[in-house]
């Protein structure tokens, strides 16, 4: 199949989509995603990639939020883009908190934009954090602005290089509360793995009291996945299902951090391949929450797009994702509450592996009515299934492929493993 004419057929226009982040106008409703530059239209950007959205699944390229890298970042990254833009609204004005670098150095820095608009225009005030190999033995990217259950505000950043920081920011300024701090490092991974992690983000989920840290592992290009972690307190340590803390070196890196979502094909669909470096929207009106990515399609790995998924909260407290881009439908929530038998079927079903970050293929796998006999209702689409001991949720979704509705499933088996799929038969 040519999975770009089925993409650019969705109509989602998200093509150049690159470490994404998705911020609502309170005034207007409408959604702005920024993301970091790289092709639009067969074009290099540079100055941070701005488009709006109605609905938080069709977009409209706007333009760059900058005429070119800010003269100050420039002179110290040399940068000819900019990236993982972090924007969030603070009183009655937006914060940029970007990123200037260049591939395969901690010679980077990570800047801070305002404006009063999120259409812009936006302009640069100050150097947040900078790093190179003299001063620094990690890397000042990928910044991600967390609000503590006290209300005090962080900056969680950093890369494969010495790993993901979290420093403690004056909320007034957008700077670090201690002139020339670089915090303290909440996560990394061994070198027997290339010490790969970036793109971190910490969600704080308050119905469960857990900061989450949702964390991109290995190659960008093609076995990228996103994992997550959990901890009571913002510095940590953050453990996964498994009780591995993710700051600590491990016999098995590969093991360490739940696996949410990786490289994965429904039969006859589209192959997405490598997710990650991925953002948190929380949307104030519904309170609802959406995972936001960008992924890769294995017809050709330098082609890739903002990809944005619902996240669904399990009963032992631990997110999951949709297997399919947000729709209406699964935007309205519409979950299985009365009628277990309505899951009777054949699925197609992905189970992410913590060892193999290549494409999962999805599975077949019948739920017969002696099945669901087993599965305890836990409410609001909630199952427990007392067999296997898992934990999942159900709810109706949209098949892109086929434009149809469709009952959708995610969630954690007993070892820990994330999943998601569909129904495909009756």
């Amino acid at each position: 199949m040519d999975e770009l004419a089925a993409i650019e057929s969705y109509r989602w226009n998200a093509l150049g989509g690159h470490d994404p982040t998705i911020i609502q106008d309170n005034s207007t409703g409408k959604y702005f995603s920024f993301s970091t530059d790289s092709v639009v239209d067969g074009k290099y950007t540079s100055g941070i990639q701005i488009r709006v959205s109605g609905d938080l699944i069709h977009w409209e390229y706007l333009g760059l939020a900058f005429e070119g890298v800010p003269d100050e970042a420039y002179e110290w990254a040399q940068a000819e883009g900019l990236w993982a833009p972090e924007v969030i609204r603070y009183e009655d004005s937006y914060r940029m908190y970007y990123s200037a670098s260049t591939f395969g150095s901690t010679t980077s820095c990570i800047g801070l934009a305002t404006a009063s608009e999120l259409a812009g225009p936006w302009e640069h005030k100050a150097i947040v954090i900078k790093t190179n190999s003299e001063i620094a033995g990690h890397n000042a990217i990928d910044a991600n602005i967390v609000m503590d259950r006290e209300g005090m505000m962080w900056l969680c950043y950093g890369s494969f290089f010495g790993g993901i920081f979290l420093v403690q920011l004056d909320a007034d300024t957008g700077l670090p509360l201690i002139k020339g701090d670089f915090g303290k490092c909440i996560a990394k991974r061994d070198a027997t793995v290339d010490t790969a992690i970036e793109g971190a983000f910490i969600f704080y989920n308050q119905e469960w009291d857990y900061y989450y840290l949702f964390t991109s592992y290995d190659s960008l290009f093609d076995t990228y996945n996103v994992r997550v972690a959990r901890s009571k307190n913002i510095e940590g340590p953050y453990i996964d299902h498994l009780a591995n803390d993710i700051l600590q070196e491990h016999d098995l890196p590969n093991n360490v951090g739940t696996k949410i979502v990786g490289s994965y094909q429904f039969d006859g669909d589209v192959a997405w391949m490598a997710p990650g470096h991925n953002s948190i929207f929380l949307e104030p009106s519904s309170n609802k929450t959406y995972m936001v990515h960008h992924v890769r399609i294995a017809s050709n790995l330098h082609q890739h797009l903002t990809f944005i998924r619902s996240i669904h909260w399990l009963k032992n407290g631990w997110p999951v994702v949709s297997p399919e881009y947000v729709s209406e439908i699964e935007m309205e929530n519409t979950t299985l509450t009365l009628a277990p038998a309505l899951m009777v079927g054949e699925w197609a079903i992905v189970h992410f592996s913590q060892t193999n970050n290549k494409l999962e293929q999805a599975k077949q796998k019948y739920f017969s009515t002696d099945t669901i006999q087993h599965m305890q209702n836990l409410g609001s689409g909630n199952y427990y299934d007392a067999l296997d001991k898992s934990y999942f949720r159900i709810w109706k979704g949209f098949g892109w492929k086929e434009s149809s509705p469709e009952w959708h499933i995610a969630g954690m088996s007993a070892e820990g493993t994330l999943f998601f799929g569909k129904k495909v038969q009756k």
